[in-house]
């Protein structure tokens, strides 16, 4: 009976991992997009008209949008919005900023709001300004608009001197190099390559030892399990996922990638094992 415990464990996780494969187009994904609009006072668009005191105001919004997907699909959506401006008059308010659906040439409705209100307006000293905002409640659709044509958005920023907007700009996306834990797809592949490397190594490691010691492979199999040093295997394999536990909690790794780190760690120990192993038989 103990002859089967590794092969069955391993065609388990193999149909874990193909399962893991399988349900990759359906599992929910979380992504963070990035876009900056370099603002000016003169991006306006009449009928706005910017106060002679604010005629100089410039800035840079950047908006983080973060968004959870299935199957290709947006189901949610927020926004953090990060604004810094100079060149306003001294005794210059924001009231209110915006994200806006329209073109460079028109003015479009409000569409993602920062929550800046006249009865809550942000002062700015010396004429400049920066304040964030976070967690802006951003639908679905929105956020799919702006990721597949972000030229056709604009942000908005309004003082109390040019409540109709004193600077705007187009937004424009960011490319941001991100290292980018796997999807559960990936981690079944990363798992079905070394369930494939382990097998192979497990059966050769086994066919090499009935060759060593005259069996015939017809027995190879009954030889196999002992190419497995189960005290050695335990050994290794605590200090392997005692490493991949330290590095999930430092990285404040989600579910998915701890299941895989873990399951990995499981097999790659089984695989160093039988390495030590065969190297301490010759």
């Amino acid at each position: 009976m103990k002859r089967f415990v590794a092969p069955v464990l391993l065609a388990a996780m193999a149909v874990v991992s193909i399962s893991m494969i399988v349900t990759r187009s359906v599992q929910a994904q979380a992504s963070t997009i990035i876009f900056t609009a370099q603002m000016f006072a003169a991006n306006e668009v009449a009928p706005v008209v910017v106060n002679a005191t604010e005629t100089g105001a410039n800035g840079l919004a950047t908006v983080t949008l973060d968004i959870v997907s299935s199957g290709g699909t947006i189901t949610s959506a927020v926004s953090r919005f990060d604004v810094s401006m100079t060149g306003l008059a001294s005794n210059s308010v924001i009231i209110l900023a915006h994200i806006h659906e329209g073109s460079a040439a028109v003015n479009g409705p409000v569409r993602v709001d920062s929550g800046l209100s006249p009865g809550a307006p942000v002062p700015a000293t010396g004429g400049s300004i920066s304040f964030s905002r976070s967690n802006l409640a951003t639908s679905p659709a929105v956020a799919q608009g702006i990721i597949n044509n972000p030229a056709g958005w604009y942000f908005n920023v309004h003082s109390a001197l040019s409540p109709g907007g004193v600077t705007r700009g187009q937004l424009v996306r960011q490319t941001v190099q991100t290292l980018n834990a796997p999807t559960l797809g990936e981690w079944g592949m990363i798992l079905m390559t070394l369930i494939i490397t382990a097998l192979g190594i497990y059966f050769l490691t086994a066919r090499g030892k009935a060759a060593l010691s005259g069996a015939d492979e017809s027995i190879a199999m009954s030889v196999s399990v002992r190419a497995i040093n189960w005290k050695l295997f335990a050994t290794v394999a605590l200090i392997v996922e005692v490493i991949a536990a330290a590095i999930l909690v430092a990285l404040r790794a989600g579910a998915v990638d701890t299941l895989g780190a873990l399951t990995s760690g499981l097999i790659v120990a089984f695989i160093i094992h039988l390495f030590i192993g065969n190297a301490r038989r010759h």
